[in-house]
């Protein structure tokens, strides 16, 4: 399995984790960690797209940043409640 798969099912579960977290009112920390890590993750999945000489149509690198701000904005909104 490549490294842009592990990565892309590692974010997924991170954002799963991170939902049901939420949803059952957990540790804002917790939620946090869980959120910085899928950003992370979104880095290395960038990361090994470009190594790998694939190029991004452009509705694909709108998606990626689009997931990066809104996790910056969930963990922000965290942050302000608690």
């Amino acid at each position: 399995m490549s490294t842009l798969v592990r990565a892309w099912r590692a974010f997924l579960d991170a954002i799963t984790e991170a939902q049901a977290l939420l949803a059952a009112r957990g540790e804002a920390g917790a939620i946090q960690d869980l959120l910085q890590h899928a950003r992370e993750l979104l880095e290395i999945i960038a990361d090994e797209i470009s190594l790998n000489g694939v190029s991004l149509p452009e509705w694909a690198r709108n998606g990626l940043e689009h997931l990066r701000e809104k996790l910056i904005a969930v963990e922000s909104e965290l942050v302000t409640k608690h």
